[in-house]
């Protein structure tokens, strides 16, 4: 692997308004389980994010439609960060961003899908100060039902993302760890890398993914990545979309997506909460 300062700069491209993703980009992806574009999206567009985000908050909608509390049982969660799963049902503003055709295309290409359906939208809001708390160190793919691994992830910064207000770091190549067990999010001290550590295995350093508004990252279901406490006086805005490839099943049990009742364990994602936005049936 390359050093980190490489690592953080390699793809940092201005993407343009068509797609542009290169044999370079895809091959940074597949070895890293990562890729960052730094002017993704314009700052208009983060201010029209920017703006539903606020007003969802404001009208305190819940955290997943339909749950029992909203899906909002813990408060101390809350301080790693104030979440909300699939927008764009209810909301015509997070569709835009949801259903972004060049976000879709992007990640298909990225990871060589033959098409890519969404699992969820999901807003986060981590908040400000002494009441903020690190997003443990953690892979996605345990807390997903789907097998096989392969489902990603574009995280947009809404407002500009730093060390200092909890911008998302990556562990280079620790997607070829595999599957693992699942760590408790939430528990001060659960991180996966320090457990892969200490069974003597060799972790890369994280790298961290600073970038102004409007810049994504794509991550594997598997990469191991984290963030910190937003020491800030502001709170920080994110916005991510989930995707799952083409060849992925639903292992059936939980789906914070809202379909599990009417889909089949084993059965293909093949739902209209979880339409293809990019690539071939």
């Amino acid at each position: 692997l390359v050093n980190s300062q490489a690592l953080k700069h390699q793809a940092n491209r201005t993407a343009v308004d068509d797609v542009a993703v290169s044999d370079s980009d895809i091959e940074f992806y597949q070895e890293n389980g990562f890729i960052q574009y730094k002017s993704f999206f314009s700052a208009s567009e983060m201010d029209r994010l920017r703006t539903v985000i606020d007003d969802a908050i404001g009208s305190h909608r819940d955290r997943i439609l339909g749950a029992r509390d909203g899906g909002r049982s813990s408060n101390d969660y809350e301080r790693v960060f104030n979440q909300m799963v699939n927008m764009w049902t209810d909301n015509p503003g997070a569709k835009e961003f949801a259903f972004s055709q060049r976000l879709a295309e992007t990640g298909r290409r990225l990871t060589q899908a033959r098409h890519v359906r969404i699992y969820h939208d999901h807003a986060m809001v981590k908040p400000a100060g002494q009441l903020s708390k690190e997003t443990n160190c953690h892979q996605d793919a345990p807390y997903w039902p789907m097998e096989p691994v392969g489902a990603f992830s574009a995280w947009i910064a809404v407002d500009d993302v730093t060390v200092d207000n909890g911008c998302l770091h990556f562990v280079p190549g620790s997607h070829k760890f595999g599957l693992l067990e699942p760590i408790k999010l939430g528990v001060e001290g659960e991180s996966i890398a320090d457990k892969m550590s200490a069974m003597g295995h060799d972790v890369a350093e994280p790298v961290a993914m600073d970038m102004a508004a409007g810049g994504v990252t794509f991550h594997h279901g598997c990469n191991f990545h984290f963030a910190g406490p937003n020491r800030t006086a502001q709170p920080r805005r994110a916005f991510a979309v989930i995707f799952i490839p083409a060849g992925v099943t639903f292992t059936g049990g939980r789906d914070a997506a809202g379909a599990s009742d009417e889909m089949t364990a084993g059965g293909p994602w093949d739902h209209p909460v979880h339409p293809i936005l990019a690539g071939e049936v």
